[in-house]
């Protein structure tokens, strides 16, 4: 009797393993991980496991993109060449597409989704959800910093990425451009883009809110223009490790592999939230901070100048004596509302007459004149 209810179990385990397996049959969807600068897949942890494990119902397959970052030879555009070849392979040929992006593979991410809607691809209409963790839309200072220290001093950062996400480059102005694309913003606000600027907690670093990447240029969200993603602010720190209180934005411990309902990890929880049918982690919010950028666009013969006065909760406060010229008409202001405070406005003088530019708390403004 024992021995025919131990087969009469085994052989129920394997019709149920044969029936799921059959439900997903060859019609899988996906989820692609692309990791940021001077990291790999290894900092998503154990992410994929964790889906394959509590949402195995949902049929995914995950795939790694990892590319040669580091290369003082290979710029933004190489890496979207280089992500197009991998998103064109026949394990993807088919079924919905969920990209989740870190860092600069959140801009690696956006340029090929350009691309693809030129070029008329097909396998748009296949990427239903995008997930960017601290994506530097707007520049990084820590860019600048080390593109200016040299990549000698930081070998596993690459010269020509550095390049392309410091404050003010070229490609930061083409990614504000690329927002403002009628055809590319219809596109992006049926993708169910999501967006998730990370701080460390408490906000002691709040002008690069994570350590590497401030939330006024990881919000693709800016002062005066579209809603382009639906953003959320958590804590986080851009390492691929935990610290006191704060843990890793994108690595998935092991903890969370065990007990769902003691991790940490705020952007699993929001991918379970808006992409999956069920969610087992918590979401951790954070506050605005209140710090705010500013990029001045002129024509030639404008000019801003000082003094610079941020207002905010019925206080004016000057801050500074001018915008920081980056180039060839381009101006650039970070500064700080009063505390606790979500938004205010910016006073200058452009050509000698007075001007209030609006401003939020973790937002960017942009003006061309």
């Amino acid at each position: 009797m024992k021995r025919s209810s131990l087969n009469f179990l085994i052989l129920f385990f394997l019709l149920f393993s044969i029936s799921a397996s059959a439900e997903c049959g060859t019609s899988k969807n996906h989820i692609v991980f692309i990791h940021g600068i001077a990291s790999n897949k290894g900092a998503f942890g154990y992410w994929d496991q964790y889906v394959q494990k509590f949402h195995k119902d949902e049929c995914l397959s995950s795939h790694f993109f990892e590319y040669d970052t580091g290369n003082n030879r290979l710029s933004l555009n190489d890496f979207v060449e280089s992500f197009d070849e991998f998103m064109h392979q026949e394990s993807l040929s088919e079924g919905k597409i969920k990209i989740v992006a870190h860092s600069q593979g959140g801009l690696i991410t956006l340029y090929w989704l350009k691309r693809m809607l030129d070029n008329n691809d097909s396998i748009r209409f296949r990427v239903n959800g995008l997930m960017t963790m601290a994506t530097p839309y707007y520049g990084a200072k820590i860019a600048n910093l080390g593109y200016s220290l040299g990549t000698f001093i930081l070998p596993i950062l690459g010269k020509k990425e550095l390049k392309d996400m410091r404050i003010g480059s070229k490609q930061v102005m083409q990614t504000y451009e690329l927002f403002n694309n009628k055809d590319f913003l219809s596109y992006l606000k049926g993708l169910n883009f999501i967006s998730i600027s990370a701080l460390f907690a408490p906000n002691l670093f709040d002008v690069e809110g994570d350590f590497a990447v401030a939330p006024y240029s990881s919000n693709p969200n800016v002062v005066l223009g579209n809603n382009i993603s639906k953003h959320y602010n958590i804590h986080g720190v851009h390492l691929r490790f935990n610290l006191p209180r704060t843990p890793a934005t994108t690595y998935v411990t092991k903890t969370c592999l065990e007990k769902p309902e003691l991790c940490k990890n705020s952007s699993l929880a929001i991918f379970e939230k808006e992409f999956l049918s069920q969610q087992y982690v918590s979401i951790d919010k954070a506050e605005d901070i209140n710090t705010f950028a500013v990029y001045l666009k002129f024509e030639k013969g404008s000019l801003p100048s000082g003094p610079i006065f941020v207002g905010s909760k019925g206080i004016l406060r000057g801050l500074a004596i001018k915008f920081h010229h980056i180039r060839d008409g381009l101006y650039y202001y970070k500064g700080r509302l009063s505390s606790g405070d979500s938004k205010g406005y910016l006073r200058t003088y452009i050509d000698g007459n007075k001007i209030l530019i609006p401003v939020k708390a973790s937002r960017s403004t942009f003006i061309t004149r």
